[in-house]
């Protein structure tokens, strides 16, 4: 399979992932490779051969570190890298460590997903909330078509009240307060990435304590990185029993439409970030409200 700066961004990829690791050892930080990444390690030791992403999960509290860390210790000292989300107009619910050197789709930095990873009290009630919260979250940012939610409150506070400019943005501050508060490691309590399974094809379970700890080490490119104790039970909630069969050939494509050196400065591609998250902020301000009035229009 041929893609223009795949090895490129792969070889950009695993250097970003290696200072993380080393800052995360040094600073006592808990992190695992998850998801792809996982299951790259698993399958062959190192990257799916298309992929062009790697992803590191935290804690909530070890997030926090690591993304002071990351600003004191890291961006200052590689110009090229910077704190993806520090370039938004407004607050984001996670974190990605960028190299600007290299350009997705001609507009976005290459990246990696530094996700939280919420510590959730292991009953009815909470595990429901986490999921409306997250179910609304996804409506209002249209990674889902329909709202399912059970706590009503939730959508007569924050997409039936309030003035409908930056709408979205305000309950995303919201949800990341929320999720702040969910930082405790606790062996009774299950745990769940910050956006659940909106990004999945297929519903993902919350993980117990001992899927994920404690930590092991794995092989990835020649690398160690650490990653959930059973790899097993975390790659088939992910990807099914048969997560160690490739999927079909048509499949096998990069995340990325394409993938050039970056020709703009890195104070431009700051700017470019910023100009690009405020036009999505302010569509989203014009085209939520006929999503609510339909809502509305289903509870009358």
């Amino acid at each position: 399979m041929e893609f223009k700066n795949l090895k490129e961004t792969q070889s950009a990829l695993l250097e970003m992932a290696k200072i993380i690791d080393q800052k995360c050892r040094e600073h006592n930080i808990t992190y695992w490779i998850c998801t792809g990444t996982v299951l790259g390690a698993v399958r062959n030791k190192g990257f799916i051969q298309w992929d062009d992403d790697l992803d590191m999960c935290f804690p909530v509290a070890d997030h926090r570190k690591l993304v002071k860390v990351l600003r004191e210790e890291v961006v200052t000292k590689y110009p090229h890298y910077i704190l993806y989300n520090d370039n938004r107009p407004f607050p984001h619910y996670s974190e990605y460590l960028a190299d600007t050197r290299i350009m997705s789709n001609r507009l976005y930095p290459i990246k990696i997903d530094l996700v939280k990873v919420k510590s959730i009290p292991n009953t009815t009630e909470a595990i429901q909330n986490d999921i409306d919260r997250v179910n609304l979250l996804a409506y209002i940012f249209d990674q889902k078509k329909e709202l399912k939610i059970q706590n009503q409150d939730l959508v007569q506070k924050h997409l039936f009240k309030g003035s409908f400019l930056f709408k979205r943005e305000r309950y995303l501050k919201n949800f990341i307060e929320y999720v702040e508060g969910l930082d405790s490691i606790d062996k009774t309590h299950v745990y769940e990435n910050i956006y659940n399974d909106i990004f999945f094809s297929r519903a993902v379970k919350p993980y117990q304590y001992e899927d994920l700890f404690p930590l092991q080490e794995l092989e990835f490119e020649g690398y160690k990185f650490f990653a959930p104790r059973d790899t097993t039970t975390y790659l088939s909630n992910l990807y099914g029993k048969n997560f160690i069969t490739p999927p079909p050939e048509k499949m096998r494509k990069p995340y990325s439409k394409s993938l050039d050196n970056n020709k703009l400065s890195v104070f431009l591609t700051r700017k470019l970030i910023w100009t690009l998250y405020m036009l999505k902020a302010i569509k989203g301000s014009f085209t939520l409200p006929a999503k609510i009035k339909r809502l509305k229009q289903k509870s009358i």
